[in-house]
């Protein structure tokens, strides 16, 4: 049984502030610590539970925040700066199931902890729905008939999370007190949570439908920052519906999910 991991930081215990998540802070080496510690308690729950081979995608900032040498011997670890696919590097339908780990809430979401979608500049809408960096990693292990089988994250973006995956197991690593702030779990509690749900996630695996949708696939594009409109243009395919929205019609997630990252990717540019 092959399990595919993509971790983020903004969503595990304690991380509160964009200043946790970014090396040039002193602040970042403690959530780096417990960051790579939920997402060993997670490969060795795996393990115990029957899985033989984990891929972890280090999916946060320049890919480097995992300390690889803590993870058990069984998982490989995909990291480092760009590359062509942000969270979805080499998964297939090889895998048995996916877990996403360290969630944070779509973008332009009232308090949960630091809201976006690759970027705070834009919102992305799939068929009228909003959707976030959670939503279309699942919908592609979906066109891979592979299930997500567990999240963790603030307690806000599991609810938005259980909306599109009611059957996947969750877990709760603080509750939102605004962008910036949130009532935290004990990281100790967060890591015993994990690897609980993660036993019981691989056991289920079977029951676990993995979310789809048939395409064409109309994806939604709406500008929180109204200066990115020249370079968003750039962009062949794209269909301007309104004053600062765009519309995208896709043939499959893997290319929707490459125009939220190439639109989202251009936002972020420094020219």
């Amino acid at each position: 049984m092959k399990i595919y991991i993509v971790a983020d930081m903004e969503g595990i215990s304690g991380v509160v502030t964009p200043e946790q998540t970014s090396g040039s802070s002193s602040y970042f080496e403690a959530a780096r610590f417990q960051y790579t510690r939920e997402v060993k308690a997670v490969c060795e729950a795996a393990l115990e539970s029957g899985a033989e081979e984990i891929y972890i995608n280090d999916f946060h900032g320049n890919g480097l925040n995992i300390m690889p040498e803590k993870m058990p011997k069984e998982a490989m670890v995909i990291r480092g700066t760009f590359r062509p696919c942000s969270g979805f590097d080499l998964l297939d339908k090889t895998f048995s199931g996916l877990i996403l780990l360290g969630v944070h809430v779509r973008s332009a979401t009232s308090k949960g902890v630091i809201p976006h979608t690759y970027t705070q500049k834009i919102s992305y809408e799939i068929f009228g729905q909003p959707v976030g960096e959670f939503d279309l990693l699942s919908l592609i292990a979906g066109e891979c008939n592979v299930p997500t089988i567990l999240i963790s994250g603030d307690s806000l973006a599991i609810e938005q999370a259980r909306t599109n995956l009611p059957s996947t197991h969750m877990v709760i690593t603080k509750f939102p007190v605004g962008n910036e702030s949130a009532l935290c779990i004990h990281p100790d509690r967060v890591i015993e949570q994990l690897k609980e749900e993660t036993r019981r996630a691989v056991k289920a695996i079977r029951t676990i439908e993995p979310p789809q949708i048939a395409p064409p696939t109309q994806l939604v594009i709406k500008l929180n920052d109204v200066s990115i409109t020249p370079r968003i243009e750039w962009i062949p395919g794209l269909k301007k519906t309104g004053e600062n929205t765009y519309e995208y019609l896709g043939q499959s997630m893997k290319e929707i999910a490459n125009i939220v990252y190439g639109t989202a990717t251009l936002a972020e540019c420094k020219f």
